[in-house]
């Protein structure tokens, strides 16, 4: 089997994304704007009986995924592990995962999925409904495991699909980059537990407030804390702000491109991907943050998936890096 260039191990999640006007009956129930939680049974009813005059669109979801799906819509090589349902939600998320490698992703049970509710500023909070991504474990791991070039992890909410990612984690050879992104599902756990991540992490991604909460210090004791860890690069994505390229010998800002922002879901993704693919071309840092600034910017500009790069943009993008037109 030819190698891949990334595998990504993370929840997979069908994505119902809601555009909702500023008098919803909900808004004071519902966390703040930017955040995903854990969404409990009583508001999950709540909020189908809410929600059901409002036709959603669908998407597929999950951090991973995301990158997994973008790099692969550019043109790169990738699989995806993980699980989903035995219901039509996982036929669609699987055709939507698309041109990536979706071979190595279990299937029982019913389909994750996350309420992605859009304010009239694109801002979003997202409510996670877990599901089948719960039942991932280690016994859903590939048997023969394929060759790669790097190993992208994002989270889940339960503990036994933690334990397959540790797992996998474990059976990744020496040559294969890792990169993590914690979410704030994970940065709530704290530290201790992704230890294993940290001491084997070439790209940690994660805003501020992320690391912050992750390492219970603050912002600048963290940096300095992750990269005693052994973490090899920290992208500290800033949202409007750009982001920050920090390591033992580089602190670098990235600023942002001006885009039109529809839905802000998945930029970090995005950004990760495009970041991504210019170290697997070999740009360098500094290039590398461009190209993830740009892909990015192409996200926000649609709903989901709507208006994610494809390999012609991607080649054009990166000869005009390369200074080629």
């Amino acid at each position: 089997m030819k190698p891949y260039d990334l595998i990504g191990c993370g929840a997979l999640n069908l994505d119902l994304i809601y555009r909702l006007p500023a008098d919803f009956a909900l808004w004071d129930e519902l966390p703040s704007e930017g955040s995903e939680d854990l969404l409990a049974p009583e508001l999950r009813a709540k909020l189908d009986e809410a929600l059901a005059p409002i036709p959603p669109q669908r998407s597929g979801g999950g951090q991973a995924c995301n990158t997994v799906y973008a790099m692969a819509r550019m043109g790169f090589r990738t699989a995806m592990v993980g699980r989903v349902g035995g219901d039509e939600e996982a036929e669609y998320l699987l055709s939507e995962l698309a041109p990536a490698d979706g071979r190595f992703v279990a299937r029982d049970g019913e389909t994750g999925r996350v309420y992605v509710l859009l304010d009239h500023e694109g801002e979003r909070r997202n409510l996670v409904w877990p599901a089948a991504n719960d039942e991932f474990s280690p016994a859903d791991l590939p048997k023969r495991l394929p060759q790669t070039r790097y190993a992208y992890f994002s989270s889940f909410v339960g503990e036994a699909p933690l334990e397959a990612q540790l797992a996998l984690l474990e059976r990744l050879g020496d040559g294969i980059e890792v990169a993590f992104d914690p979410g704030a599902i994970y940065a709530r756990r704290g530290v201790k537990r992704f230890m294993p991540f940290l001491h084997r992490c070439a790209y940690f991604f994660a805003t501020e407030s992320e690391i912050v909460t992750m390492c219970g210090i603050p912002l600048d004791e963290a940096l300095d804390f992750l990269l005693n860890l052994g973490v090899g690069l920290v992208v500290c994505k800033m949202g409007g702000r750009g982001a920050r390229l920090i390591g033992r010998r580089v602190d670098m800002y990235v600023p942002p491109l001006p885009a039109e922002v529809v839905d802000v879901t998945g930029a970090g993704d995005l950004f990760a991907a495009g970041f991504l693919a210019g170290m697997i071309e070999g740009v360098g840092l500094e290039s590398a943050g461009r190209l993830a600034a740009w892909a990015a910017s192409r996200g926000i500009a649609g709903i989901g998936r709507s208006t994610y790069p494809d390999a012609e943009a991607w080649r054009q993008r990166l000869a005009e890096e390369r200074g080629e037109v």
